[in-house]
């Protein structure tokens, strides 16, 4: 009877064990993930600032009087908090470093009305088409292989 029982109990035990790592490596190899993509990828300022604000420095209150490109870089984020993205990509005026923050459904469904509003008024979406083919790919390799 004995014997019977410490196998029994062995199962009981290494199921625990097993369940409890398996649960462990699933959460902490996180599908979190973003991609980095640039203002224009989400159409011209009067089409994005809406979703991700002004083309120019957001600490600013007006843009510069001669033209200028701003490298203003969106970050598109799943799976994981605004918190943590904004955390792991700071802005810093110091250094010139701005960022803003979509998340991933978001940025897909305006990427998508975009490219279809300008394909109605044939005008040419190929920026945008480019940075949402982007994103899904980089997104649909990330939800394969997490890096996390």
């Amino acid at each position: 009877m004995v014997g019977r029982r410490f196998p029994q109990t062995f199962c009981s035990k290494m199921k625990i064990i097993v369940t409890t790592f398996f649960l462990f490596f699933v959460t902490s190899s996180s599908w979190a993930g973003e991609v980095i993509l640039p203002y224009s990828a989400f159409g011209p300022q009067v089409a994005a600032h809406k979703l991700i604000g002004m083309k120019w420095w957001q600490w600013n209150t007006h843009g510069d009087s001669k033209p200028r490109d701003y490298p203003i870089k969106v970050v598109v984020f799943w799976d994981q908090t605004l918190e943590v993205t904004a955390k792991n990509y700071p802005v810093e005026r110091a250094k010139e470093k701005d960022f803003r923050y979509v998340e991933y459904s978001k940025a897909l469904a305006h990427m998508e009305a975009m490219i279809e509003e300008f394909k109605e008024a044939k005008i040419d979406a190929t920026p945008i088409e480019n940075g949402l083919a982007r994103l899904k790919k980089q997104k649909a390799e990330q939800d394969i292989t997490p890096d996390r």
